[in-house]
């Protein structure tokens, strides 16, 4: 069996796992070690995860579905690059501060595809009852202020 390089550039998870039990500090300052990686299941990836990865208990803090899982993987490694930590196993874990943890948080839901989805059917039947009740009440205007001006034209007559 020959080895095949895994193509990435794929629909699939990223995912945002924090490590429990790991708080570093910088005197005054709060660290959270997250790991930023993909996945075609998220599932699978934790049941893995304890076999490649230091020793610690994970918390997954989201996972969204994208389009491209390199891309989008990717670009969150090169944002937050400086902050990487280096571990004999792994390149994708960061050591966050509390703005950059944020950041890390606002960008994934920036990514998020289902985010892209179709309006649901319940938000569209609530504006087209907004629209009809918008329209009688400007039809109910429109009808009483042309009232006067039929009844004089009729005594006119």
């Amino acid at each position: 069996m020959t080895w095949q390089q895994r193509n990435d550039n794929v629909p699939g998870w990223v995912y945002l796992l924090e490590a429990e039990g790991y708080h570093g500090y910088i005197p005054g300052v709060y660290l959270r070690r997250c790991k930023i990686g993909l996945t075609r299941s998220v599932e699978n990836r934790l049941d893995t995860l304890h076999s490649s990865q230091p020793p610690c208990d994970y918390k997954v803090v989201r996972a969204i579905y994208v389009d491209n899982m390199a891309l989008v993987e990717d670009s969150l490694h090169r944002q937050f690059k400086h902050r990487n930590v280096k571990l004999v196993k792994s390149r994708e874990w960061f050591d966050l501060l509390p703005h950059q943890y944020a950041m890390v948080l606002w960008m994934f839901r920036q990514y998020d595809s289902k985010r892209n989805h179709p309006i649901s059917p319940r938000v569209i039947a609530g504006g087209l009852v907004a629209l009809l009740g918008v329209g009688l009440l400007i039809g109910y205007s429109v009808r009483e202020s042309a009232t006067p001006q039929i009844q004089q034209r009729i005594e006119r007559k």
